[in-house]
């Protein structure tokens, strides 16, 4: 029998390509975990959805139907056109519609809520819910409302042609 060293170069040469093979493994995991956080976008992403998800709430019908007559509707339907700025309180027709808004979002969350819509003399954008001066980090949500001729409206819509489109936009951001 002749004796060969080839046994232990074989088990040497194993060891070093597993730990070659490792190595590049560890690389590769840990150079992505560089890359993927992105703190602020996911928190962004996830206020953007408590927006959405606040605007379908009330957007929702009872009987299971999106938009027949949910609060939404009513609340742009009995709106008395009544402007909000930064220093004034919410109109006592939005007040509902504040406390239903404020009660979907998270804590140190501002939000503003404007209606905008295109009567036959022009676009319109009116602010309607005020919380101050939206930050560089705000989302936006839309939610359309289309108010028809069977619609209970306020006066502030009689003189409109119908059916009209309300566009309803909720802009938040974290203080």
């Amino acid at each position: 029998m002749r004796l060969s060293d080839d046994a232990q170069l074989y088990t040497i040469e194993g060891i070093i390509a597993s730990l070659i093979m490792i190595s590049t493994l560890l690389f590769i995991i840990e150079s992505n975990s560089i890359v993927t956080p992105q703190a602020e976008k996911s928190v962004d992403m996830k206020l953007y959805q408590r927006a959405v998800d606040a605007l379908a709430c009330l957007d929702w019908n009872e009987n299971d139907s999106w938009s027949s007559i949910g609060p939404l509707k009513e609340y742009v339907a009995n709106w008395d056109g009544s402007e909000a700025n930064l220093s004034s309180e919410v109109s006592p027709c939005m007040a509902g519609l504040d406390h239903d808004i404020s009660s979907m979002m998270p804590p140190h969350v501002l939000y503003n809520l404007n209606f905008t819509y295109y009567n036959g003399t022009g676009k319109h954008s009116k602010m309607v819910i005020s919380h101050g001066k939206p930050s560089d980090n705000s989302v936006t949500s839309t939610c359309i409302v289309t108010l028809n001729e069977g619609d209970k409206l306020s006066n502030y819509w009689k003189n409109d042609a119908l059916p009209l489109v309300v566009e309803v936009k909720l802009i938040c951001w974290y203080i």
